[in-house]
């Protein structure tokens, strides 16, 4: 089992937040064809994404994402091996952090930051 997370800037020149349902869209019909698990997190501008599975499929599902005119500046703030799904009832959960007491730049950016950390900074938001 691989995962990924990253970040990424909508990318504003061609498109706004009117593209994020249809990305969620997509994501949830793709990801269960694929046995893709996880969450998207937007705060109007800004993506951070965790998603797991299949090495093979975490990999075009990474390619896919850095070819999308969507995004930009995509960075990938961490990648690894799981033993077990941190998300697996979630094909891709979203959470609209626009609105939301919650600093996820700062919580990257902490030196212990881990995707255990990560689940413990969005357990309890609203996730759709």
């Amino acid at each position: 089992m691989k995962f990924v997370l990253y970040t990424s800037v909508l990318n504003q020149e061609q498109y706004d937040a009117l593209a994020v349902p249809g990305i969620i869209k997509t994501a949830r019909t793709e990801n269960s064809n694929h046995g893709i698990t996880g969450v998207l997190l937007f705060d109007g501008l800004n993506f951070t994404q965790y998603f797991e599975g299949e090495e093979a499929d975490v990999d075009r599902l990474l390619d896919n994402i850095l070819r999308d005119k969507r995004h930009k500046n995509i960075v990938t703030v961490l990648s690894g091996k799981l033993d077990a799904r941190l998300y697996d009832d979630w094909g891709m959960g979203y959470v609209d952090i626009t609105n939301q007491d919650i600093d996820i730049n700062h919580c990257i950016e902490a030196s212990d930051f881990s995707v255990n950390t990560f689940k413990q900074k969005i357990n309890g938001l609203y996730v759709e």
